[in-house]
């Protein structure tokens, strides 16, 4: 309890520290246009991101118009914005001392839904067909851009990568092996949808250049209730250092309760009583991207060559992690782009539990956030690593077909 006052404060000194470097640095704020007039296309990479960048669904009725059916539907309309994708596609696996593998597959179906209750209060919503499950759910207070307050249930802003949508993603993976990792997709916590419940306070200031996160959640699965009594904060850094390169950095502590056995990690698991156990849960990252321009979320029209990094690791009870990657897409011809990525991750650095995944494929955009992709992993592990799976180094290939409304 006293951790949490404690944190309490230090969000609310940040924030008002925040408004007041805010308003001194307003004028800092990056141009919205260059100097042939043309539009600025703002770097929109998140769900919710791209979703208050549509158009609601209808234009505000006029102030004098009569109020009837269709004025109030007019109302309505013109607070709500609605979007949504899906991602399937196929995938096969070549193991070694293993048995091949190989299934075309429905990946995700996904429904977002923004609201405008006033011009202080948002409400976003964001259904999974394909899992049949609510995957965000959360209401915004936003008095100004320097603070603004989320409750509910949203992608974890622990890296960079993880809070980024799967549409601008490059690897069909998801994403890279640490990120799905520490936020979640390991056994003991078993959320592989990086998402989780709590309140989350964030702001831009210095004119939008630097942007602060801090956190308290639950530190467990999605849509369920906390399984212990301790609170996971996470905290948050990122700088535009220019307008299309940022660095960053974000850091975790809290404590986590084993939900399922987990190879890496046997202890915190009865696997014979079926009971767990809470644990320390601590996880640190640094991490960067650069674009060769401001993009928009029309990724059609504006191409740009992007790499992005991250190092990044973890305790779980005992148990320490460790890994980097680095990810890029390049234009090379119209709508095509070569991507690939190098990524390293240790699943535990005492016993060497190391996993190489070396990725390299295309992909061809046909409308705004419309693309095909093709790609190769070939997976090199550890002699350890190999000798714990039972199986030698793989390969991988991925293809996957990705449609947005």
């Amino acid at each position: 309890m006293k951790k949490t006052l404690l944190f309490a404060a230090a969000i609310m000194m940040t924030a008002v520290m925040a408004k007041a470097s805010d308003t001194v640095s307003e004028s800092a704020d990056v141009a919205t246009v260059d100097e042939n007039n043309a539009t600025v296309f703002k770097d929109v990479n998140t769900d919710q991101g791209i979703l208050e960048d549509r158009k609601a669904l209808f234009a505000p009725p006029a102030a004098d118009a009569p109020h009837d059916f269709k004025y109030w539907a007019g109302t309505v309309g013109s607070r709500l914005k609605v979007t949504g994708y899906a991602q399937a596609g196929y995938n096969a696996t070549f193991n070694n001392n293993s048995s091949n593998t190989n299934s075309f597959e429905m990946r995700r179906v996904i429904l977002m839904v923004g609201a405008n209750i006033t011009p202080q209060f948002y409400a976003f919503f964001m259904h999974d067909f394909k899992s049949g499950s609510m995957q965000e759910y959360y209401m915004e207070y936003r008095p100004c851009k320097a603070f603004n307050v989320r409750l509910g249930q949203s992608k974890r802003e622990f890296t960079m990568e993880n809070p980024m949508s799967p549409t601008v993603l490059e690897s069909i993976g998801p994403m890279s092996q640490g990120v799905f990792w520490l936020n979640g997709f390991d056994p003991l916590i078993s959320n592989g949808s990086g998402r989780d419940m709590g309140l989350t306070i964030y702001g831009d200031i210095l004119g939008g250049r630097l942007r602060y996160v801090a956190e308290v959640l639950n530190g467990g699965q999605i849509n369920t209730s906390d399984k212990n009594t301790q609170k996971n904060f996470i905290g948050k850094l990122e700088y535009k250092i220019l307008p299309n390169l940022r660095v960053g950095v974000s850091g975790e502590i809290g404590h986590g309760y084993s939900v399922a056995y987990s190879r890496y990690n046997p202890s915190l698991y009865d696997n014979v009583a079926k009971k767990g156990q809470t644990y320390r849960q601590n996880r640190w990252a640094f991490s960067g991207e650069w674009k060769s321009k401001k993009t928009g979320t029309d990724y059609y029209k504006n191409r740009c060559a992007s790499v992005r990094a991250e190092v990044l690791g973890g305790m779980d009870g005992s148990v320490h992690t460790f890994g980097a990657y680095v990810s890029s897409a390049i234009p090379v011809y119209k709508q095509l782009d070569v991507v690939a990525m190098v990524d390293n991750f240790n699943y535990d650095t005492r016993k060497n539990y190391l996993q190489t995944n070396l990725m390299a494929g295309i992909q061809l955009w046909l409308h705004t956030k419309c693309r095909l992709q093709l790609q190769y992993t070939y997976s090199a592990l550890s002699s350890a690593h190999r000798q714990l799976l039972g199986k030698g180094n793989f390969s991988k290939i991925d293809a996957q077909v990705q449609v947005a409304f």
